[in-house]
């Protein structure tokens, strides 16, 4: 069972010299990038990565998987009172971590989702994935009116931890915990009244910067 810690910064860099994995210099630009990150004293790790000859193995990253993402689940559905069986679509991203049998099918087979919802799995598309789940979920729910759609996100600390002393590497070691967060979507107007957001439009930053640069060339056009 996998074995997760809260840990402070102090902690982490204390961690990071136990575990011999890290010079001098690399332990003295993480300690400086953390001070600069802005992160809490109050997020997880999970303590494996730390361990010596620890290797990255799949049987790791599913098991901090499945403790996140089931967690902030059983959170939502007991917040919103809705049952298992009542999602219609499910769509679960994950910036790295992309395995057989997917992070999709755990959620199914853990919560007894109905044989006939809608699955997708998202993976290997980095951050992006979070905003790319939501704009198809909202197609979704245009196209199946009167169901519910969760949206799972997480990140997976296990599958890309880096023990090494490459300082453009280490950075990801430094900004990523343990976490995830789960969204129930609903194209039925009778869960209106009980909604926190309404959505409007989903708009990738790609196509905002690409407007950015179309009203900027437009000016410089008709100033010439």
């Amino acid at each position: 069972m996998l074995c997760c810690v809260q840990i402070t910064e102090d902690e982490l860099i204390e961690l990071a010299n136990k575990s011999g994995k890290f010079n001098d210099a690399a332990i003295k630009f993480q300690h400086r990038a953390l001070k600069n990150s802005g992160i809490g004293d109050e997020t997880y790790m999970p303590r494996i990565v730390f361990q010596p000859g620890h290797k990255i193995t799949l049987k790791d990253g599913r098991e901090e998987a499945a403790m996140v993402m089931f967690g902030v689940v059983d959170d939502l559905l007991a917040a919103t009172k809705i049952r298992p069986q009542d999602i219609n679509i499910l769509i679960v991203n994950c910036g790295i971590l992309n395995t057989t049998p997917s992070l999709s099918s755990m959620v199914i087979n853990h919560y007894k989702l109905r044989h006939d919802i809608n699955s997708f799995n998202l993976g290997g598309m980095g951050c992006a994935a979070g905003i790319i789940a939501i704009d198809l979920a909202k197609d979704l729910l245009n196209a199946y009116p009167h169901s519910y759609a969760l949206v799972v996100s997480t990140k997976v600390v296990s599958s890309t931890w880096y023990s090494g002393n490459d300082m453009d590497m280490l950075l990801p070691s430094c900004f990523f915990r343990m976490g995830a967060a789960a969204m129930l979507l609903s194209s039925s107007k009778l869960d209106r009244w009980r909604s926190k957001y309404e959505m409007k439009r989903v708009l990738p930053f790609y196509f905002f910067l690409l407007f950015q640069i179309f009203v900027s060339t437009n000016r410089n056009l008709k100033s010439l």
